[in-house]
């Protein structure tokens, strides 16, 4: 096993390790955050829930420090998974990607080497323009550095989602929010020329909310 596999092995394994710190973390969020509402005590002694100001705030500065967090505090549980999964995907096509770039930067520097009589490259490698290996290093590189914008975005995605869905909190959406229309038959005013009441069809639009 070559010093750049066991490197990217190292690496893993301090992945693996910082998530499940980050899932424990998570958790016990959660359940600080369950407790967030008090309890306090009527006249009568009975204990009632006391509501807690719910603040985009905290939300984002929980989000910042561990990601998840200000959704699990926003109550939004089924996120917190969703979260991870997108952080783990990106982590995994960094090394993908890294541990190829590894390689082919390898293979050009010993091809750069080995044309200038300088060095020692692998026979089946000996042919191959080192054009290709320099293509192919920027290729791998260009990949893994797009992976790495995409785990920071995510990661300010995830703030930004916890913050508005802060807001959202206590915004209320019910089945009375709806559009109806339904056929009127409307009674006009007299009028004294025709000696008559004219009658017309029309359509009235409620909006409840």
């Amino acid at each position: 096993m070559s010093l750049s596999e066991l490197s990217g092995y190292s690496t893993t394994l301090k992945t693996i390790k910082a998530f499940y710190m980050r899932f424990w973390l998570i958790v016990g969020a959660m359940f600080l955050c369950m407790a967030a509402s008090g309890q306090k005590a009527d006249p009568s002694g009975r204990l009632i829930e006391e509501e807690k100001p719910h603040s985009p705030k905290v939300a984002s500065w929980l989000s910042t420090i561990v990601p998840g967090a200000g959704q699990v505090y926003n109550k939004k549980y089924w996120k917190v998974p969703v979260i991870y999964a997108g952080f783990a995907t990106f982590a995994y096509f960094i090394r993908y990607n890294n541990r190829l770039y590894i390689k082919y930067r390898n293979l050009y520097q010993q091809k750069v080497a080995f044309d200038e009589g300088e060095g020692e490259i692998d026979p089946i490698y000996e042919n191959v323009d080192k054009a290709i290996f320099r293509d192919q290093r920027e290729y791998w590189r260009r990949n893994r550095d797009l992976n790495y914008i995409g785990l920071g975005a995510l990661y300010l995605l995830q703030i930004i989602d916890a913050n508005v869905d802060a807001h959202l909190y206590k915004y209320d959406i019910s089945d009375d929010l709806t559009l109806r229309y339904e056929a009127t038959y409307n009674q006009l005013v007299y009028n004294p020329a025709l000696s008559k009441t004219s009658n017309a069809m029309g359509i009235k639009l409620t909006l409840n909310f």
